[in-house]
């Protein structure tokens, strides 16, 4: 009986010549191997792209929770603040200060926190003296050094503070100083201007006093001097910050009570110079008219013509 299947002979590696095979067999072993290739591209396609898209589905599902979970809310803060609301708008700043301004500021401060934190004894027995007579007899006395240090280091703050203050008032008044112009210049003017003014009322009283056998007397009174402008240097540093960088205040209000302190202070000197001078045994009332005409009146009509005399 004749096998109803096809005989296929094939050559072997080994040297057979032939191999015998039926077709079905052979049918069967090519369904095989295509099954199994069938078989890895399917996981092939499993293991390199279904992570992906696994992982892709996995973020947008993690997405949608965080933004179904985390909502923004807004906090007013100033919802409660007790002031009121004038503007709708930011508001331009018209004034116009020179950027030099602010970091001679901090330098005043600085130097004010430093004889707070290095003096801070003498400081605050400068500051008693301006209201005790007795401790500034007894601080000339002394003749402490330190306080003499602390003295310089508040006079020359005096000085900065006091050509600030006088460069405002020009430029409020509109003063046309020749030379100077608007901007630093004119302000080192001002302070060299202070420094030579006072520099100069130390060596005449000093040769007075020692023409005249007032050494003493001399001293107290310039040490007098000296105090009352630390103090007029540290009350003016408000006065000067706020025309300096205040839009609120009116600057008129502000330097005409800058100039009512300066008067007080030139008229509470004056005051204790009189009193120095009665407590002296050579005291005579026609000099001490004529020192304060000479020295204290005279000076300041000068220094106002200087300053006000070109308008």
């Amino acid at each position: 009986m004749q096998d109803s299947s096809k005989l296929v002979r094939n050559k072997t590696a080994d040297g057979d010549p032939f191999k015998t095979i039926t077709a079905s067999q052979h049918a069967i072993h090519n369904k095989t191997t295509v099954n199994q290739v069938n078989a890895d591209s399917t996981v092939y396609h499993e293991v390199h792209a279904d992570p992906v898209s696994h992982s892709t589905s996995s973020l947008n599902e993690q997405t949608g929770l965080m933004n179904s979970t985390v909502q923004t809310k807004s906090v007013n803060f100033f919802g409660s603040h007790e002031l009121k609301v004038i503007h709708n708008g930011p508001q331009s700043l018209n004034r116009n200060t020179p950027d030099w301004i602010f970091p001679l500021l901090l330098l005043i401060l600085a130097s004010f926190a430093w004889l707070r934190a290095y003096y801070h004894k003498y400081f605050a027995q400068i500051v008693s003296a301006f209201f005790n007579t007795n401790l500034t007899n007894q601080v000339v006395r002394d003749e402490n050094i330190l306080v003499q240090r602390a003295s310089i280091l508040l006079n020359i703050v005096f000085t900065l503070v006091a050509a600030l203050l006088l460069y405002f008032i020009s430029i409020h008044f509109r003063w046309q100083m020749l030379g100077t112009g608007y901007g630093f210049s004119r302000y080192i003017f001002m302070a060299l201007l202070i420094s030579a003014v006072y520099a100069m009322k130390f060596m005449i009283l000093k040769i007075c006093g020692y023409l005249f056998k007032t050494e003493k007397e001399m001293a107290a009174y310039i040490f007098n001097i000296f105090l009352i402008n630390n103090m007029l240097g540290i009350l003016l540093v408000p006065a000067v910050a706020l025309l300096a960088f205040s839009s609120v205040m009116n600057p008129a209000w502000i330097i005409y009570f800058s100039i009512f302190l300066a008067g007080s202070g030139f008229l509470y000197r004056v005051t204790r110079g009189i009193a120095i001078g009665f407590s002296s045994p050579v005291f005579s009332p026609y000099y001490l008219f004529l020192y304060l005409c000479t020295l204290e009146f005279a000076p300041l009509a000068v220094l106002v013509k200087i300053l006000t005399g070109s308008n």
